[in-house]
């Protein structure tokens, strides 16, 4: 039996998600763009779903969520798309997910000043340097809501407050990939311009996601063809994927506190076991995701560590999916992790299908598995 502890990189689609493709794929097959009765009725389906994400995130209103093929296009849109003049420059921490830190890089290569951000030691921003970097120039700043790797929870709220009051011009644009489903988001509370999420983290099916679009802010399309999203996305709509992102969106929504005291639990289950294994540190512990748990060995090699686990059908991961090509972490750097652990990192992360049982034993072989690497490497 496999025991799933990688649910940041992606998670199991539920049964009922699949019920939802398969009646889109061959029965309601139809292109809501077209003209027909029955294509009319899928349109009112895409409607109908937008709302319901809509409510369930706290949008002004429906017309606020975009449809994209997951984050990684909603990130390219919100940043790109939001860019309103040739010159300016933008403001980003060093502990972005890829899709946003490599989309800036390549603006820089366009002419874009590019000013990165310090993090603290636990990936969260720091705050008072991130502002420092604002001025009059500013066309854009990107700061993500739940770091992906260490799990730690940044104050968009607050943040994007005192952004605005620097300078109100501004567009501001948080990473909510890590955050939709997993803690408490409220879009409007947020006040963000935008914000982006992503149906596969969710128990959605891949190739599916979204980006929030405040009301009144400027954003120009990536993508031409139909017109498609208010002309910001075209491209025949995904009906099915929508409706079943609508309904994982309102399911994680709904279950997001339950599975947070869940999720608490299975950390102090993995503590517990490592208390007599000498040499490792958590790296989040304060503000972070229920359901992120990073944690960094010293002395050995954190993939050496997951295949080893995998020898007892345990999977966990090492870090961004999206960055598993990088033979060391970027955000390792950015929060300044001691040398000798940079390489030993390992992110657990939970969904709802784990269970306690599963924990326990994760938690001993975890706690072997780093004994016996340790005989072997000394």
């Amino acid at each position: 039996m496999i025991r799933y502890f990688d649910n940041c990189a992606t998670t199991k689609v539920d049964e009922d998600v699949l019920d939802i493709l398969n009646r889109y794929h061959t029965e309601k097959y139809y292109n809501p763009s077209a003209r027909s009765t029955f294509s009319l009725e899928v349109a009112n389906d895409i409607a109908t779903a937008r709302e319901k994400i809509a409510k369930s995130l706290g949008a002004g209103s429906a017309s606020e969520i975009l449809i994209t093929s997951g984050g990684t296009e909603a990130n390219n849109l919100a940043i790109d798309g939001s860019l309103r003049s040739k010159h300016g420059n933008i403001v980003v921490t060093a502990a972005e997910h890829s899709a946003v830190f490599n989309t800036v890089s390549e603006l820089s290569n366009r002419g874009y000043e590019l000013r990165q951000s310090k993090v603290l030691s636990d990936g969260r921003i720091d705050v008072d340097d991130f502002l420092s970097k604002i001025d009059n120039d500013t066309l854009l700043a990107c700061f993500m809501h739940v770091n992906n790797e260490t799990g730690a929870i940044n104050d968009v709220r607050i943040i994007n407050s005192l952004v605005k009051s620097k300078n109100p011009n501004t567009a501001t644009f948080s990473d909510g990939v890590q955050a939709v489903g997993k803690i408490p988001v409220n879009l409007r509370y947020l006040g963000v311009d935008l914000y982006s999420f992503a149906g596969h983290k969710i128990h959605c099916t891949k190739g599916i996601g979204g980006l929030y679009v405040k009301s009144g802010s400027k954003l120009s399309p990536i993508l031409f063809g139909g017109g498609q999203e208010r002309g910001l996305r075209s491209g025949t709509e995904y009906v099915g994927g929508i409706v079943a992102l609508a309904h994982s969106v309102s399911k994680a929504v709904a279950a997001v506190n339950d599975n947070a005291t869940e999720f608490l639990e299975y950390k102090d289950t993995i503590r517990q076991s490592l208390i007599t294994v000498p040499q490792w540190r958590e790296n989040c512990t304060e503000n972070s995701s229920p359901a992120i748990m990073s944690l960094a060995f010293a002395g050995i090699r954190g993939e050496v560590l997951l295949h080893m686990l995998e020898k007892y059908d345990i999977i966990v991961g090492t870090g961004s999916a999206c960055s598993s090509k990088n033979k060391q972490s970027r955000i390792a750097k950015a929060i300044g992790l001691n040398p000798d652990y940079s390489e030993g990192i390992l992110r657990i992360s939970f969904s709802k299908y784990n269970t306690k049982d599963d924990v326990k034993f994760l938690a001993e072989k975890l706690a072997e598995c780093v004994t016996e690497l340790r005989k072997i490497v000394r």
